[in-house]
């Protein structure tokens, strides 16, 4: 039986609901990016090994002739980036606020893909 990302958006707005620390805000944005990176992924195709496989998806996105795909890939760029700041940037302080944005985000790029 095959995975479906999606879930990750899922384990995010559970964790919300009980978060309380750096740690559950950083894991909350760390998932609705999988969430969202994972079913486009899948639905692309694209299994790259010999580069950055995010920067694949978020490329094929921007790269597309449909508005709402390339929407997609900008919003998909931004998450990006937010989900390395909170796995990598440790000396930066994530907040909860950013937490419901980024699951929001997510929800939205899928929609925008699958449009």
């Amino acid at each position: 039986m095959s995975f479906d990302p999606q879930k990750f958006i899922d384990i995010s707005k559970e964790l919300q609901l009980s978060a309380t620390t750096e740690a559950h805000y950083r894991s909350i944005i760390n998932r609705a990016y999988y969430g969202a990176f994972g079913h486009i992924r899948n639905n692309l195709g694209l299994y790259v090994t010999k580069s950055s496989v995010h920067r694949a998806v978020i490329d094929a996105l921007i790269a597309s002739t449909d508005l709402s795909k390339k929407k997609a890939g900008k919003l998909l760029e931004t998450l990006f980036k937010r989900r390395k700041q909170a796995d990598y940037e440790h000396r930066t302080e994530i907040r909860a606020h950013n937490c419901e944005h980024c699951i929001n985000q997510a929800e939205e790029i899928i929609k925008l893909f699958d449009s």
